[in-house]
């Protein structure tokens, strides 16, 4: 079965994963990680910010 990696959009074959290779699953891990902290350490309000960034 055809599958689309969430991080760089490559088709893939596979089941029940969704991203293409351990570097791309560790790249999507480490960007919300990334936003999460931003948006939390500068915004009061960061539940709005992360609604907006997804």
């Amino acid at each position: 079965m055809k599958l689309v990696c969430m991080h760089c959009g490559n088709p893939f074959e596979g089941e029940n994963t969704k991203f293409c290779s351990h570097g791309c699953r560790d790249s999507y891990i480490v960007s919300i990680e990334k936003r999460v902290r931003e948006a939390v350490e500068t915004d009061s309000s960061h539940t709005r910010k992360l609604s907006r960034d997804f």
